[in-house]
């Protein structure tokens, strides 16, 4: 199968493979643009005319897109793309179709090429009408230029596999599209092991390092699956780690069977992500992203911390030719050291960051937030301001939950003098600081990240008192490094921060802190927020993630 824009690299072992070995053909890694699947996402774009929450490519790119594809914008394909892909339906089920689609694509010649498609026959009669091929050549710069910054770090692949699993595949395949968000996940056809999924074309290379983490992922699933068929009965008895995150993250776990629908799927996920960081660190991939990383999937894959050591402990007191499969039983007996059925939650608590996805798990699971504007600020348009603000963060709320899960919880706006203390023990949102929401001045003290008033005005500090286990990172476009606590929070009006709390007043809910310097850092921050971590401090010359852990108050 010859495709434009492939990257071969050729791995040998002759120092560690037996002689009779190396006459076999010796194992390859390829990276690609697949044509198919970005034939697919051209499609896609030209479906929902370029926005659409799945479309990744550059606004430049998709420019191009629209330009060079405009007369076939009514397409056969593109109206049966914008039917079986409506935007109506929720995330998930769009989600699932695409990968379903992406699978199927990644495993075909270039569609005009094939015959038999049945319903992929619109595609391929796109691409022959367009010239699809002329568009995919004329920006191969781009696509080369992004695969080549992946493929030094995923030269290990097979090297890592046959020390750990004792097997490598002869060909490992990372097929992606450019443009368009294709779920990642593997396949595989004898000794051949595919990586689909999709490009992050981004000036931070933060994005290119996670992309590496989950191409070693789903290459990993398999041998995982393998070791745990022949394993699994020294792990049966530890469900309660499973039972755990779901009585913690009811809804996240109950939508995403994959993962979460048996204690073996459970397991499954957490030795592969676990894994994946383990050899992204043997490969190169900086050591402060990957526990980034570690840190962001431990609100749901929260043993991934006591896995890296124990695949470390597993290195230094390995054998000649020992894999995973001969270390299962001492690997279950630690599981059952690190928690027992009668300290899980405590566990949980320790290794699992508190996180707005948590937190939004929950107000899903109870139903109902309430977002409350604070009425302090002396100047009253800054109170409407905020109330603004909140009003139009309810709107972005309510559209993200439909889009996600298909339904929204009852979203109430307060202003925070009309607060009750029943209503106090909800799931709240804040909006505004200390100098004009009552409640976050009111727990200003107590927060991760601090306002502090001075003869220079309003700053923001760290205060790792608060909680546990504190960890901030700065991401810039070259880097992510971890900082130390005590380094000064760069401010100025623009900056604004998010971070998640348990409740004081209830501690089985949360509250959420959207704050700014100014009203315009409040705002700011609403519109630029992650929940994958505990907090985000958000401004023109500064990004700043973080985690941190709380059992109570």
């Amino acid at each position: 199968m010859k495709k434009v824009g492939v990257f071969l690299i050729t791995l040998i072992f002759f120092s560690s493979l037996p002689l009779e070995a190396t006459q076999a053909r010796e194992p390859q890694v390829i990276v690609e643009i697949n044509p198919d699947l970005e034939l697919f996402s051209v499609v896609y774009i030209l479906a929902f005319n370029g926005s659409d929450p799945f479309i990744i490519a550059p606004r430049d790119y998709v420019q191009d897109v629209l330009t060079y594809f405009a007369p076939y914008k009514e397409h056969e394909a593109v109206k049966y793309i914008r039917e079986v892909l409506d935007e109506s339906l929720p995330y998930y089920s769009r989600d699932s179709a695409m990968m379903d689609l992406g699978g199927r694509l990644a495993l075909l010649d270039y569609l005009p090429n094939e015959t038999n498609l049945g319903d992929l026959k619109p595609l391929a009669e796109f691409a022959s009408e367009s010239n699809f091929m002329e568009f995919y050549k004329a920006h191969r710069e781009d696509y080369l230029k992004y695969t080549s910054s992946i493929v030094p770090y995923l030269e290990n692949v097979p090297e890592l596999h046959r020390k750990f699993f004792g097997f490598t595949y002869q060909e490992y395949r990372v097929e992606l599209s450019y443009s368009v968000r294709i779920h990642p996940h593997a396949i595989f056809r004898e000794e051949r092991a595919y990586c689909i999924g999709y490009a992050l074309p981004s000036k931070y290379k933060a994005q290119m390092f996670q992309q590496v983490v989950t191409i070693f992922h789903e290459f990993t699933h398999p041998l995982v699956g393998d070791f745990l068929g022949e394993n699994f009965e020294f792990f049966k008895n530890k469900t309660y780690y499973l039972d755990e995150v779901r009585s913690q993250m009811p809804v996240t776990t109950s939508y995403d069977y994959g993962h979460f629908g048996s204690f073996s799927r459970y397991l499954n996920e957490i030795l592969t992500e676990s894994l994946a960081e383990y050899f992204a660190l043997k490969s190169g991939v900086p050591e402060d992203f990957v526990k980034f990383r570690s840190l962001q999937l431990s609100t749901d894959l929260y043993l991934i911390q006591d896995f890296l050591r124990e695949y470390e402990h597993f290195e230094k007191t390995r054998k000649e030719n020992e894999t995973l499969f001969d270390y299962a039983p001492i690997m279950a007996e630690h599981m059952e050291k690190w928690a027992t059925p009668e300290n899980i939650s405590e566990y949980f608590k320790m290794r699992t960051p508190i996180t707005g996805l948590w937190a939004v798990d929950r107000i899903k699971y109870m139903g109902k937030v309430i977002i409350v504007y604070g009425t302090q600020n002396p100047d009253k348009s800054g109170t409407e301001y905020d109330r603004e603000t909140a009003e139009e963060y309810k709107r972005g709320l309510e559209r993200s939950f439909i889009w996600f899960y298909g339904s929204s919880p009852e979203i109430i706006v307060k202003a925070d003098v009309d607060l009750t203390d029943d209503d106090l023990k909800e799931n709240l949102i804040l909006i505004g600081g200390p100098v004009a929401n009552k409640i976050t001045r009111e727990l200003n003290d107590r927060l991760p990240i601090t306002f502090v008033q001075d003869e220079n005005g309003l700053s923001l500090k760290r205060n790792p008192s608060a909680v546990k286990d504190f960890h901030a990172f700065l991401i810039t476009n070259e880097s992510l490094i971890e900082l130390s606590l005590d380094s000064t929070i760069p401010c100025d009006g623009s900056m604004g921060v998010l971070q998640t709390i348990r409740n004081p007043w209830n501690e089985k809910n949360f509250i959420i802190v959207l704050a700014g310097l100014t009203r315009y850092g409040t705002r700011s921050i609403s519109k630029n927020q992650d929940f994958t971590a505990s907090y985000k401090i958000f401004g023109r010359n500064h990004t700043e993630l973080g985690f941190y852990t709380q059992n109570g108050w």
